[in-house]
């Protein structure tokens, strides 16, 4: 607990409500002298701050059940957060598909939709399937952010450079989805939520520096540094696949053509040719990994994306590749979180800012 003499009353009784919130949030349920105690406040405080948060649908006293064990004398009183109090969205919208995830307050799952689209849909037509969307998957929720992630250099709401979805540089995604709306809705680039998702809940949990590497239709990298999120100034970062030098474009060429799928599975029969490619393949991929985690010497570097799903035989590869090249061998796995990694690291975007608003005390203004 924080304590203040004198000072602003508005601002005690704020760092007050959020003790007693973070620790009705890090447990299942407690009891009101647990509540005390983790709080580090007086039961007259306590009392009246889980009124208000009761009031507000944040928490609530957990009755006994009526088929339970009867205590003996007047039994303790027990309350638990609420993450059904409020629901948050995240939305991926690519080239192939829309997918929108809806979880509580706690990040988890309680509802989804998606749709599929067309690489060459105009930007009008992919908005309107993305609105659709999150519709059926909102519908009977009550939002309180909205996460988005997609293809491109994003800074403040707008795609600011992108060449793989016809008419979307430029747009103001944030605008277009969020007009109307009584909650904020957040945009980042779907590589960088991923990102975020490995870290909350897939191969990067407890690791705080991160290269995450997604491989599918494009190649494009997310920086973790010090647990956060690297953007960059213009909101670039890791963005090295634009530079043909690096041979990224003609490297997925070659396994494109072959086909992914049937590459890695000839590559497993002892294909002689198929092993060449995935060598190649391997070769230029690692180039420009290597610069990055010689730049950044992350503790892991993580493969997403399509091909994630070749497994060891792509990780086991690029770990052997770059040990050849760095001062320092570094950890590679693949991604465990398939296809909803995009749409998981948006919800934890949209979460990130509700958490703020419910557990962050701002400093008062001097």
């Amino acid at each position: 607990m924080v304590k203040l003499s004198g000072g602003d009353p508005a601002l005690l009784r704020r760092l007050n409500v959020v003790a007693v919130l973070r620790v009705l949030h890090a447990a299942d349920e407690l009891t009101f002298t647990e509540l005390v105690r983790g709080s580090q406040l007086s039961r007259p405080t306590v009392e009246e701050i889980v009124s208000d948060l009761e009031q507000q649908g944040l928490a609530e006293e957990v009755r006994p059940a009526p088929d339970g064990p009867r205590p003996v004398g007047r039994p303790a009183k027990r309350y638990r957060f609420r993450p059904e109090a409020g629901h948050l969205a995240g939305v991926d919208i690519g080239p192939h598909k829309v997918l929108c995830l809806v979880t509580d307050l706690r990040g988890d799952i309680v509802s989804s939709a998606r749709a599929e689209v067309d690489p060459e849909m105009s930007a009008a037509d992919r908005l309107a399937a993305a609105r659709e969307v999150i519709e059926r998957a909102t519908r009977g929720h009550r939002l309180r952010a909205l996460g988005v992630g997609t293809t491109g250099v994003i800074s403040e709401g707008k795609v600011v450079v992108s060449d793989r979805l016809p008419d979307w540089q430029g747009l103001d995604l944030a605008g277009e989805l969020g007009s109307g709306r009584p909650y904020p809705v957040l945009v980042a680039n779907d590589t960088k939520l991923a990102t975020l998702a490995e870290h909350w809940r897939g191969a990067a949990r407890s690791v705080s520096e991160v290269i995450y590497l997604m491989v599918g239709r494009s190649i494009s990298v997310g920086v973790l540094i010090g647990g956060r999120l690297h953007l960059g100034y213009n909101g670039g970062a890791g963005e090295i696949g634009v530079l043909r030098e690096v041979g990224w474009y003609t490297a997925l060429d070659r396994v494109r053509s072959y086909g992914p799928e049937r590459l890695f599975a000839a590559v497993r029969a002892g294909d002689p040719e198929a092993a060449t490619i995935v060598t190649a393949f391997v070769k230029d991929l690692a180039t420009g990994v290597a610069a990055t985690v010689l730049t950044v010497d992350p503790q892991l570097v993580v493969i997403g994306g399509g091909l994630s799903r070749a497994g060891q035989q792509l990780a086991e590869r690029l770990r052997a590749e770059l040990a050849r090249l760095l001062l320092f061998p570094v950890q590679v796995e693949t991604s465990i979180l398939g296809e909803e990694c995009v749409a998981l690291g948006a919800v934890r975007l949209a979460l990130d800012q509700v958490e703020a608003e419910l557990f962050i005390v701002e400093e008062a203004r001097r």
